[in-house]
């Protein structure tokens, strides 16, 4: 492994170029603190709000942004959720749950003063985009759902709730990331998020996620920690039976985009994913969905190999929209140092 590693700072120049794109830092206050993301685009524009996966961040987008927006004729807001990256954690003693992530949409579309929205989510962020439609038809436009859909059942009984208690409690009762994570050379950190994703994405492609994920060390000198909440290791847990699923899924008329990445597992039983879907061809306005080749990252890997299908479904859905915010709008902030700018000096 190390003599790939090696081969990684060769390519950090392709690695730079993409997560350069010229983009604002973004900074939007909750009563916990503050949303952190990244804005690409016309602050003009309204922009499609882009909507990560658990355990990930904003960083996730940047390659299918830059495929997407080759003409600057969108607006891309990519938000890191609460615990990941730049975001603010919750307090002690509280958890995330299942709906803290459509809530957080709620709380974007209400700072902005946003009657409508469109959503692309990934995984956890396409669920949240669906979920936040069944919530709130009135407010989305159209969404666009990267190798995950609906809401899931998980199993809620006393084993599991007493399990995630003791680890709120253990995780809780650790006075900072740092103190509880080992320290790694960028390098080291590197291949550990490499075994960690089992391959799922391409080795050059993981500092461009690690960037928004790893923190300065303060008790070991040029070495970094993992700085994302460890609560979110806890199981997100959803009660939602698939038969009211099934049933809510008729309340997504708008136009929605699927896609199923064929090197992945189904969350949850193959047949409920197609129930769903089976829901949506019969009520949305258009139901487009397609499988595609790659891993659960293909987003982050590969972006042209969905970035094809997702420009010709915006081509026919998105219609540009005025953000109503100016540009020294106290939303946007300082970018924070180019972690990917270190790594590609090494």
């Amino acid at each position: 492994m190390l003599s790939v590693l090696r081969n990684v700072s060769v390519n950090q120049r392709n690695i730079h170029y993409i997560s350069r794109k010229p983009f604002k830092e973004v900074s939007i206050p909750v009563p916990w603190g503050k949303i952190a993301g990244k804005w690409w685009g016309s602050t003009k524009i309204k922009p499609i709000i882009c909507l990560h996966g658990v355990q990930d961040n904003c960083g996730s987008f940047e390659p299918l942004v830059v495929f997407l927006n080759k003409k600057e004729n969108f607006s891309f807001l990519a938000i890191d959720f609460p615990g990941h990256g730049y975001s603010s954690r919750f307090p002690g003693g509280l958890f995330y749950h299942f709906f803290t992530y459509p809530m957080v949409v709620k709380r974007i579309c209400d700072y902005f003063k946003w009657q409508n929205v469109s959503l692309m989510g990934h995984s956890l962020g396409a669920i949240t985009s669906f979920t936040f439609t069944i919530l709130y038809p009135e407010k989305v436009k159209f969404l666009i759902c990267i190798d995950a859909l609906h809401p899931f059942t998980t199993t809620v009984n006393a084993e599991t709730l007493r399990k995630s208690i003791d680890l709120l409690m253990k995780y809780d009762d650790m006075k900072s990331s740092e103190n509880m994570s080992a320290a790694y050379s960028l390098q080291e950190a590197i291949e550990k998020m490499y075994n960690g994703y089992e391959n799922a994405i391409k080795l050059e492609r993981i500092p461009i996620l690690l960037e928004r994920n790893l923190s300065p060390s303060k008790n070991f000198p040029g070495k970094y920690y993992f700085s994302r909440d460890p609560k979110l290791k806890m199981k997100v847990m959803c009660d939602w039976p698939q038969e009211q699923v099934i049933k809510d899924s008729s309340l997504i008329t708008q136009p929605i985009f699927v896609c199923k990445a064929r090197h992945n597992m189904y969350y949850g039983p193959k047949e409920h994913f197609y129930s769903v879907m089976d829901v949506l061809k019969k009520n949305s306005k258009d139901c487009d969905f397609h499988y595609v080749d790659g891993t659960h990252y293909v987003h982050l890997n590969d972006p042209e190999d969905v970035g094809a299908y997702i420009q010709k479904f915006l081509e026919k859905h998105y219609k540009a929209e005025q953000s109503n915010l100016d540009e020294n709008s106290s939303v946007f902030c300082d970018s924070h140092p180019g972690l990917l700018e270190m790594i590609s000096k090494q």
